[in-house]
């Protein structure tokens, strides 16, 4: 087993727990589906541009609910769209494609988010909440959205609240 497989289910475990402590549902209306994504932490496959314009493209194989598999990743991509915001940071959107196991089962996330100008990712400990944009496949009419959290040498998790028509 590969380690990164190993530190996912572990953290998906001990994730696992707390949703058994509190319930998934809580305060959530009925029907919200909640999934929890795991990847090790981001490493950039390439960098167009500078400043305004800039493109970063990713890629990472993920864990779901748990459970690495083949066929199960995050790829995307993170466009520099304002600048000069408080703090050094920068307003970047992104387009983030979660792939389950099939090409044909994905959850597409959207939306922008502040981020240190200097940094290729969000700032260790930070969260951000994004839109769920769509699915297809068993994901076809999603709605919702997903709460990303930088874990730093840890990865990532991004928890997707959806509901399914």
């Amino acid at each position: 087993m590969k380690p990164w497989v190993r530190i996912a289910t572990a953290l998906i475990a001990a994730l696992a727990l707390i949703g058994i402590a509190i319930p998934a549902h809580a305060g959530q209306p009925s029907g919200i589906t909640t999934i929890t994504v795991y990847h090790q932490p981001v490493v950039t496959t390439s960098v167009t541009g500078t400043g305004l314009g800039t493109v970063r493209t990713f890629f990472a194989p993920t864990a779901v609910n748990g459970v690495a598999a083949d066929g199960q990743y995050l790829t995307g991509t993170l466009t520099t769209i304002a600048q000069g915001f408080p703090g050094n940071q920068e307003v970047r959107a992104s387009n983030l494609i979660f792939v389950f196991g099939n090409i044909q089962d994905q959850l597409v996330v959207g939306g922008a988010s502040l981020y240190p100008a200097a940094g290729a990712t969000l700032a260790v400990g930070a969260k951000v909440i994004r839109p769920v944009i769509g699915g297809s496949g068993k994901y076809a009419g999603a709605t919702g959205e997903a709460i990303s959290t930088n874990l730093g040498d840890a990865g990532w998790t991004h928890v997707f609240k959806i509901r399914l028509p």
